[in-house]
């Protein structure tokens, strides 16, 4: 990923501590933790699961 846009949001305090803790552990920053999960979230919602001739 080479292009960044900058971009604010508003979290609940207590959901920003608890994704900064999980961030620690995971070696990584805040920002790098909710891209990681925005990308898999945007994964899981755009996937088209394929049907099969029998359905």
């Amino acid at each position: 990923m080479s292009d960044i846009s900058k971009t604010t949001i508003n979290l609940p305090v207590e959901l920003k501590k608890e994704l900064k803790k999980l961030a620690i552990d995971n070696d990584t920053s805040l920002s790098g933790l909710i891209i990681e999960m925005i990308e898999e979230g945007y994964e899981k919602r755009t996937k088209k699961t394929v049907k099969s001739e029998e359905d």
